[in-house]
C-alpha cells in the first residue's frame, strides 16, 4: 500500500467511517483488487472491521475505534 493513499483513506474515514470497496476505489482510483488489498491491510492493522461477517459480497467496513468515540457510555 502506498503511504500517501493510506493517509488519504484514513483522512476520509473521519468524514465517512463506514465504507465499502467502491468507496475506497473512489477515494484512491485503485482497481477493485487494489482497493480490496488496502482494505485487507487496514483490517489486519485493526483500523477497519468488517461489519457483516456472513456476507461474501457487498461487504461494508467500519472505522470502529473512531465510531466508538460517539457511543453513549454510561460509565462516564
Amino acid at each position: 500500500m502506498y503511504t500517501k493513499s493510506g493517509v488519504e483513506i484514513l483522512r476520509n474515514l473521519y468524514k465517512q467511517p463506514i465504507v465499502d470497496i467502491t468507496k475506497i476505489q473512489e477515494w484512491t482510483r485503485f482497481t477493485r483488487a487494489g482497493a480490496q488489498k488496502v482494505v485487507d491491510r487496514f483490517v489486519q492493522l485493526g483500523i477497519l472491521t468488517q461489519r457483516n461477517l456472513n456476507k461474501n459480497y457487498a461487504r461494508t467496513y467500519e472505522y470502529k475505534s473512531y465510531l466508538g468515540l460517539f457511543e453513549n457510555n454510561s460509565n462516564h
